[in-house]
């Protein structure tokens, strides 16, 4: 790859984010992306502009799945009457391995880093689904994965992000 980033996921940005793949084998999980936008910040980006780039690579080498959760909603009336409230549902350990293959499509909109667990870095990743019924957004999920080291690859950048 002509371009990699390590250790700084928090020089992307996720807004557009679609998972081609996602998969977890060798110790690791790896994410093949589109739409994901590099970051003025980001040591690989010398046009100091935000920009997309070309399908991407994610890497977390020695990553482990510590918690997913399907998240919750509250819906509400124009009176804003509370009508129906949905918590937050953790998922279990069948459910947490069948994730990434379920994944292929959906949105990764968010990684937020959180507290470093035994020595690894720990975030967690925001992933929507599109709701095909409804041509709308439908589920949400929050993984929380410690890892090693974060290397994020590709090819070639395409256009600039616009405003």
């Amino acid at each position: 790859m002509a371009f990699q980033s390590i250790n700084e996921l928090e020089q992307f940005r996720y807004d557009d984010c679609v998972i081609g793949e996602m998969k977890v084998e060798d110790a690791q999980i790896k994410m093949i992306v589109d739409a994901l936008i590099v970051g003025r910040n980001n040591s690989q980006n010398s046009n100091f502009t935000e920009s997309y780039a070309d399908t991407a690579s994610v890497r977390l080498v020695g990553g482990t799945i510590l918690s997913a959760v399907k998240d919750g909603y509250k819906y509400y009336d124009a009176n804003d009457v509370l009508l129906n409230e949905v918590p937050d549902t953790p998922l279990d350990g069948e459910a947490i391995d069948a994730f990434p293959k379920l994944c292929e499509g959906a949105y990764m909109y968010s990684v937020d880093k959180e507290a470093d667990v035994d020595g690894k870095s720990c975030y967690t990743f925001g992933f929507e689904f599109v709701d095909e019924e409804e041509s709308a957004m439908g589920d949400s999920y929050r993984l929380t994965i410690a890892f090693e080291r974060a290397i994020v690859s590709w090819e070639r950048y395409l256009n600039r992000v616009q405003s």
